[in-house]
């Protein structure tokens, strides 16, 4: 009569899935409301997860490049519709687009980045801001004030 063992291959893949047990039961305890997030149904229209951002409304940080201003912004719903736009404090539109959020490895959250083409920098007081609407969710980021309006002289 012989005596079966188990093989090292077989060991190796029980202490494979214990860890991966281990370590999905570690981050769910680790990330706040990752649990609530699972036990949520999968059928709320407005309450889409969002990935490290949980309660933060989203926000839009304009800068220039290339003698342009660009919109980036995070906490908006990962891969879903983000209405961009710009105006001038009296509620004339100078730029609006819709665009698609992304993962970012460093933002929370959906990423959102475009280029207006609108001038910048331009000097002076703000006369506009800019703001994102996220639909996933029905949130704007909040106002971000912005110069627009440059006009060259050369």
């Amino acid at each position: 009569m012989t005596v079966l063992t188990h093989s090292k291959m077989n060991r190796r893949r029980h202490t494979t899935a214990a860890m991966t047990a281990v370590v999905a039961a570690a981050i769910s305890l680790a990330v706040p409301g990752a649990a609530s997030a699972q036990a949520a149904p999968a059928s709320t229209p407005n309450a889409p997860s969002l990935v490290n951002c949980g309660t933060t409304l989203p926000w839009l940080s304009p800068y220039e490049f290339g003698g342009r201003l660009h919109l980036n912004g995070g906490c908006f719903t990962l891969n879903r519709h983000v209405f961009l736009v710009v105006k001038y404090n009296n509620g004339t539109i100078a730029f609006k687009k819709w665009v698609f959020s992304k993962n970012h490895p460093n933002l929370a959250g959906g990423w959102v980045n475009t280029a207006t083409g609108l001038k910048a920098p331009c000097a002076g007081p703000s006369n506009g801001y800019a703001r994102g609407y996220d639909e996933a969710t029905d949130r704007w980021s909040p106002r971000v004030p912005v110069t627009i309006g440059c006009v060259a002289f050369d």
